[in-house]
């Protein structure tokens, strides 16, 4: 009992300096509270909005929108005359002519499996050609590689699809077999022959010999005369429907054949590829890009004039030239012509298109490139 009293004094007199600084921490802190801020003068204020505005300059958002077509910008454009009249506009943009078969995106037209991707080599047939192991001869595809109109890029699985068509097929062999039997309509025809022989010889019968047939046995012989006609018709009509058949079986297989050639990307223009967005053995659902082909050999510039300057009539089907400048180079022009200018003012300019037939350099690329900058001298 002594001993736990004794452990005790010594603990409380250890934990009484604690004690006191923790109380008089949280007495100062409670003062602190309590005690009303000073009221702010005009001249501290000023002072810190002074301090302020720096640092709200230097950290404004800087957001991305559209280059303002204003006359003066550095990359809008802008139309001024030279000293022998005609029209320059300087920024104008080379685009890609939209809607003329100068950019294509090859999209999955279905979902699968992306069995195949590479250049098909095709035989005379426009068919891709085998080798010697039954696959498909390819190239491996890749950005920069020229294609041609109709070649093949790749497949979608198609196995359910071929096995549907070498059903189609075999129906179709029946049907043509079907179609091509006359032996029921020759046979209903023979039968008629004999039945009428048959209805004849006994009226002629009972002509030389009055009562030798009975007339129900006469009017029997003109029934099965009358019912083998009709089976001539009936055959006749089986051997339409059989003819019918056949095309049905034509189009089962040529709906497949279809089938089978939607799952193949063909390209549908001579260019050069520009973007592969799909790998081998991935599983595509229906719109999923595959394969981007661009066609660089004409391109089309956009620029924009003052409208208080000039008409839309006065530059719509002028000739003009188009200088590119690029870097290392000497600047270089080409000839284009004006095909339409729109009848919509904005920030009083007229925006206008020109055609260009773009042009290869020396080391194989096109002087002309989409999104590049170049200045439009309308004559």
């Amino acid at each position: 009992m002594k001993q736990k009293l004794w452990i005790a004094t010594v603990a409380a007199t250890l934990c009484a300096p604690i004690f006191s600084a923790s109380s008089r921490a949280v007495d100062e802190l409670e003062k602190t509270l309590l005690t009303p801020p000073a009221p702010l003068s005009r001249e501290s204020i000023d002072a810190s909005t002074q301090t302020l505005r720096p640092a709200l300059k230097t950290s404004t958002l800087q957001t991305s929108s559209p280059v303002p077509l204003v006359p003066g910008n550095n990359l809008a454009p802008e139309s001024t005359e030279n000293a022998d009249g005609d029209i320059v506009v300087r920024n104008a943009k080379v685009e890609i002519p939209m809607g003329e078969g100068f950019e294509a995106t090859i999209s999955a037209n279905g979902q699968g499996l992306l069995a195949e991707l590479g250049l098909c080599e095709l035989d005379a047939d426009g068919e891709p050609v085998l080798g010697e192991d039954g696959t498909t001869k390819r190239q491996t595809l890749r950005r920069g590689l020229a294609v041609r109109k109709g070649d093949v890029l790749g497949k979608l699985q198609d196995d359910e699809l071929t096995q549907d068509r070498i059903v189609a097929t075999q129906e179709l062999l029946v049907a043509e077999k079907e179609a091509a039997k006359t032996l029921e309509v020759e046979v209903a025809e023979a039968a008629a022959r004999v039945a009428q022989a048959s209805y004849k010889r006994a009226s002629s019968l009972n002509d030389e010999m009055p009562g030798a047939v009975s007339p129900e046995e006469v009017q029997e012989k003109y029934y099965e005369w009358i019912r083998a006609s009709k089976s001539i018709e009936k055959a006749k009509y089986d051997l339409e429907v059989n003819q019918e058949k056949v095309k049905v079986a034509k189009a089962r297989v040529n709906a497949a054949d279809v089938q089978i050639n939607n799952r193949k990307f063909r390209s549908p223009i001579d260019g050069i590829i520009d973007d592969v967005m799909q790998n081998e053995g991935q599983w595509l659902r229906e719109g999923d890009p595959v394969v981007r082909i661009l066609r660089l050999d004409k391109v089309q510039v956009t620029g924009a004039i003052r409208a208080d300057l000039y008409a839309p009539e006065a530059i719509d089907g002028k000739a003009c030239e188009i200088t590119v400048t690029r870097p290392g180079l000497e600047p270089q022009t080409l000839p284009g012509k004006i095909v339409y200018v729109r009848q919509i003012v904005e920030s009083g300019h007229y925006y206008f298109y020109a055609d260009v037939a773009n042009k290869l350099t020396d080391s194989g690329y096109w002087l002309l490139n989409p999104g590049a900058l170049v200045t439009v001298t309308i004559r």
